[in-house]
């Protein structure tokens, strides 16, 4: 899972002392509705895909019609050129190689994506934050170039800080707009604290399992087969509990 080297990357460095870890998590508005096919079709053949695959990918998304209902009316129909469909298999993996030509790593700063979901780590030593801030600048200049759209408002950052005193970062500026400093995120399901223990992710799983258990008792009250209440507890209990574990 990405979020554990994260964990493992941060945890280094902080190991060696008098060092922090600063990580921005960047939000974008309707990712998967601002892939741009002629965008995308040049990627795919820079990656060396097979022509008749790209061209099918290429009208797959280009000319889809789309209309509105709502109860017996409904709109005109239009024809988008426009993103991938939603709730697809196919649209987080077109997002994922849309977006695969940005990549970054080196010893103190990293660019980690899933899908949708990115953040920038950077291990800052001695205050020296150069790296990660280029890193951010060059990431966000990389997004306007291929039409993709960051929400800046949703955007957090969490600074994980060991040394007593703390000192205070200075904040990290994107498009005009002060991106908020957390204690906790939620990354890739996990809720991860600026002290990199599990005591934020444990009580959330707590309060999930909690929650799903009442209905499984609610359950056993109607006198539902054993069966049947076993395949609830692995496809709806279990399967929160153990997620990423």
């Amino acid at each position: 899972m990405p979020y554990i080297f994260l964990l493992h990357r941060s945890l280094s460095h902080l190991d060696r002392g008098s060092g922090a870890v600063r990580i921005t998590f960047l939000d974008f508005s309707s990712a998967f509705n601002t892939i741009q096919p002629l965008l995308l079709r040049d990627k795919l053949t820079e990656m060396g895909v097979g022509s008749h695959l790209v061209a099918w990918i290429t009208d797959y998304l280009t000319g889809r019609p789309q209309y509105v209902r709502l109860g017996d009316c409904r709109s005109d129909t239009v024809a988008s050129s426009t993103g991938a469909p939603q709730r697809t298999v196919l649209s987080p993996v077109l997002f994922t190689l849309y977006t695969s030509d940005f990549q970054y790593k080196s010893e103190f700063c990293h660019v980690q994506k899933f899908a949708d979901d990115t953040a920038i780590v950077g291990c800052i030593r001695s205050g020296q934050e150069d790296e990660y801030r280029e890193l951010i600048k060059d990431f966000v200049t990389w997004c306007d170039l291929n039409h993709l759209l960051l929400n800046t408002t949703k955007t957090r950052e969490m600074v994980v800080d060991f040394r007593r005193p703390r000192p205070h970062p200075e904040p990290v500026i994107i498009k005009g707009d002060c991106v908020e400093v957390v204690h906790t995120y939620k990354y890739l399901g996990v809720q991860l604290d600026d002290k990199l223990d599990w005591t934020a992710n444990t009580d959330a799983l707590c309060r999930k399992g909690q929650s799903r258990l009442y209905f499984l008792r609610r359950l056993a009250s109607f006198n539902i087969c054993k069966k049947l209440l076993q395949i609830f507890y692995q496809s709806v209990v279990a399967s929160a509990l153990l997620y990423a574990q």
